[in-house]
């Protein structure tokens, strides 16, 4: 099964060779592992999407928000992928 997460990450890996993905890993069994954190070599600043379902929408929160009550929903693969490359494309070495 496909998952809109597989889309997104390979698209801004596409636009952005060098970004490390780096996907939360359960500890518990409660825990969710649908988090992932987009990060660039040498930069402290990241963005992180989450989803439970791995599928749209994803909240979108990164390191220039005050709180969590900041983050975006993205609702589309699009939406994510822009809001991913316009907080890093700035942010590249």
């Amino acid at each position: 099964m496909h998952h809109d997460i597989e889309t997104v990450i390979a698209e801004v890996q596409q636009l952005i060779p060098e970004i490390k993905v780096v996907q939360m890993h359960k500890t518990h069994k409660a825990d969710d592992d649908g988090l992932w954190w987009f990060r660039l070599p040498g930069v402290n600043e990241d963005i992180q999407i989450e989803s439970s379902s791995y599928d749209c929408p994803f909240i979108v929160e990164n390191s220039s928000m005050a709180n969590s009550a900041d983050a975006i929903i993205c609702r589309t693969v699009e939406a994510t992928i822009s809001a991913i490359i316009a907080y890093l494309q700035p942010r590249r070495k």
